[in-house]
């Protein structure tokens, strides 16, 4: 049977553009992230996507993470990858860890400290393929995947000061 991703978009840096005007970074109201990983990454697997919403994940409230695990548990496929704003990140993973139901489901949330497009050099295209290359060897559950690392929902944070993802203590 041939693999298939199924893209959950929730907005965050990964997916946002520079605004010149207001020279600052803000959320993009379409993404490039599906463009991106046909175009460039010509994988082996076919993908699906879905739009919750398009925010800053400073602004992504319990209300919206019911909505991402909706959009998980109606899925029939079992390779989700989830793209989220760094800030609230492992919040959400927690939340959908305590909340998802089906646990057949392989749900991998990915994100970047700089924009997909737009931005050179940039860790978004690295956290994507890392993200996308371990899903497919991952069980069951719910992670997050950043700097490198995989970690399960329950043990991350955003360290600010370094700029990466750690291991709650």
């Amino acid at each position: 049977m041939a693999q298939h991703l199924h893209l959950i978009l929730t907005g965050g840096t990964i997916d946002s553009i520079f605004d010149g005007a207001r020279d600052m970074v803000v959320v993009n109201d379409a993404s490039t992230i599906a463009a991106y990983i046909n175009d460039v990454v010509r994988p082996h697997f076919s993908l699906s996507q879905e739009v919750v919403t398009f925010r800053d994940s400073r602004e992504i409230t319990d209300n919206v993470r019911a909505e991402i695990v909706s959009s998980v548990e109606k899925s029939k496929h079992p390779h989700i990858l989830i793209t989220h704003g760094t800030y609230t990140m492992a919040e959400t993973g927690r939340y959908l860890q305590k909340h998802l139901k089906d646990s057949n489901k392989i749900v991998v949330l990915t994100g970047s400290m700089l924009p997909l497009k737009g931005f050179s050099p940039t860790d978004a295209p690295f956290n994507l393929g890392f993200a996308i290359g371990s899903l497919f060897l991952l069980k069951p559950g719910v992670y997050l995947s950043m700097n490198g690392r995989i970690f399960g929902a329950h043990e991350a944070v955003k360290n600010i000061d370094a700029g990466r993802f750690e291991v709650r203590r």
